[in-house]
């Protein structure tokens, strides 16, 4: 798609927190009416959300044709399982219009919040919701934004950062298998890599790293599909003449309905604790939500599916703050190999 000049990916589906907004309040925000569930998209048998049959595939790692994805059976109100992508990247869970008819709740347009995305901004009807569980944690009775399936692969809804507390996620590409635990993680073996992790920007998992020689902040998102860098990085590691290439340019969609434009770039060598990566490209682009975490100045890059779903597994222990991955790589054109002398980065 990058030699036509134009290419689309799916961005990070929200990566920041939602704020509650009353509907016609004075900051100008709207009153809206409540999703079209029985729009033109949703019409006959897909607007009702189908129950997913035990053979339904959760977890797909990275291959050179493909970018894999991590979702997990959930149960709304009782009732699945739905198939909602585990987003790492996003400070709050979701949910589609097909689950709400399919539960038969009513969006309420007065209990609107605010969906600030990748791209920008964007008010939102919710539905509550009496419990949503995965694996074996449990969220109450919750408040979720209602937001168009295409905008998370067509699933059912997002599992977001907001929902593990000091709980952990436990993915195995190798075996297609996804564990969501209200503990920490269990210990691993010495050919994991581990490193630190602090928890920022509403519950993301952030940690220290290096592109080429430029030291970055790094978020791990298992709800993105590319990897994102900020302007900063792209000046940092000499790359603006390379993105003055048209053909360079694709073209981001996230969980509001702005698009932004980026370019998509073969980026240096990164270093994760002990471990290399190469031949990753980066859409490289000035998105709102680096400026809303406040490293819109200072060299920062979100770490999407393309690069940690070419691992064996990777754990987020959110208990302990810590990273864990499985290199692998071997078979993908993205390359994650084990330093011959692992430098283990300063936290």
């Amino acid at each position: 798609m990058a030699r036509s000049g134009l290419s689309r990916f799916l961005a990070p589906a929200m990566l920041v927190a939602l704020n509650a907004v009353a509907a016609g309040d004075p900051a100008g925000n709207p009153a809206i009416a409540p999703p079209d569930l029985e729009g033109p998209d949703l019409q006959g048998p897909p607007a009702v959300a189908d129950i997913k049959p035990e053979d339904f595939v959760y977890v797909a790692s990275t291959r050179p044709d493909r970018i894999g994805r991590v979702m997990a059976p959930v149960f709304v109100n009782g009732v699945g399982p739905f198939a909602f992508v585990i987003d790492t990247g996003a400070s709050s869970s979701v949910i589609s219009p097909r689950v709400v008819a399919r539960l038969n709740l009513v969006p309420d347009p007065a209990r609107a919040k605010l969906l600030r995305g990748i791209t920008g901004s964007e008010v939102v009807a919710t539905v509550a919701v009496q419990s949503i569980t995965a694996g074996e944690i449990t969220l109450p009775r919750s408040e979720l934004p209602v937001v168009e399936p295409r905008v998370f692969a067509d699933a059912d809804g997002i599992f977001g950062a907001d929902a593990f507390a000091r709980g952990c996620l436990y993915v195995n590409f190798a075996n297609a298998h996804v564990s969501i635990l209200r503990t920490a993680c269990p210990r691993v073996g010495e050919n994991w890599e581990v490193m630190r992790a602090r928890l920022q920007f509403g519950g993301l998992a952030v940690v220290n790293a290096f592109v080429g020689g430029t030291r970055v902040k790094a978020i791990v998102d298992t709800g993105a599909e590319r990897s994102l860098g900020n302007p900063a990085l792209l000046a940092a590691t000499g790359l603006q003449a390379l993105a003055d290439d048209p053909r360079s340019r694709t073209q981001v969609f996230a969980a509001t309905s702005q698009a932004v434009f980026g370019n998509l770039l073969a980026a240096p060598s990164i270093r994760l604790g002990g471990v290399e990566i190469d031949n990753l490209r980066v859409v490289f682009g000035d998105f709102e939500v680096f400026r809303m975490w406040g490293v819109g100045d200072q060299p920062a890059i979100v770490l999407g599916m393309d690069i940690l779903g070419t691992t064996q597994a990777l754990m987020i222990d959110y208990r302990r703050g810590e990273i864990r991955f499985l290199p692998q790589g071997a078979e993908n054109t993205v390359r994650v190999r084990k330093r011959v002398t692992p430098t283990r980065l300063p936290q």
